[in-house]
């Protein structure tokens, strides 16, 4: 990890003893020795940072180029970013991606490709389902609550906010077909955004189902 990085951890955990409330639960949840991808619903702009905390990998995300200016690109830049070209297939960010699986390591991907904008889980886009198919790489589904009233780099300094995130079980992708088609695709990352729903308070969810395992066909519960 780098200085800066533990530096800025370090103080957004200060922060929220003086002023918050964040807890975790799940981390024992969290494969020690293998790289992960962290599949996370999104709220705000603070989620990033404190999923970072939540699962003691220093992950690195993609982040919309939008974000990537003077002086918040510098901030991004050390906590670990890469800026992605949302609307079209970016294929420098999905090398990057790629690289950054390498070894025991993580990446933060938020498969709604945006921030929630009424707090309720959304369709996920497939980008997590393929580059877990091109690393091997396991996924760990990841739930975020209470930061959805922070709306600018400000709320670090004072995060006035009850927050609580809750790590999943590791999941696998199972019965992969050999030309790895499209509906395997679409049918894996509706099985990822359900276990995503299934670990998120009913407020969040976008409907009242309960999955259970035998519910899942293209991913596994390890």
């Amino acid at each position: 990890m780098t200085k800066l990085y533990n530096i800025c951890d370090v103080a957004l955990m200060c922060t929220f003893k003086a002023f918050g409330d964040f807890k975790v639960s799940g981390r024992e949840n969290v494969p020690k020795d293998k790289s992960i991808i962290l599949v996370s619903n999104h709220l705000s702009i603070i989620d990033p940072p404190l999923c970072a905390n939540a699962v003691g990998k220093e992950p690195r995300f993609l982040a919309k180029k939008e974000l990537f200016k003077f002086p918040s690109n510098i901030l991004l830049k050390y906590y670990g970013a890469f800026s992605i070209n949302r609307g079209f297939t970016d294929i420098q960010a999905f090398n990057w991606s790629k690289q950054q699986l390498k070894g025991n390591k993580s990446l933060l991907v938020f498969p709604e490709g945006t921030r929630s904008n009424d707090g309720k889980l959304k369709q996920g886009y497939n980008g997590a389902i393929i580059l877990a198919l091109a690393t091997e790489s396991i996924l760990l589904p990841v739930s975020v609550t209470g930061t959805e009233n922070c709306k600018n780099i400000l709320q670090f300094l004072y995060p006035k906010m009850k927050v609580r995130i809750t790590i999943g079980n590791p999941f696998t992708l199972h019965n992969v077909p050999k030309d790895r088609n499209k509906s395997f695709i679409k049918s894996a990352t509706s099985e990822m955004m359900m276990r995503i729903a299934n670990i998120l308070p009913q407020k969040y969810k976008f409907n009242k189902e309960i999955y259970k395992e035998k519910n899942f066909i293209y991913t596994k519960k390890i």
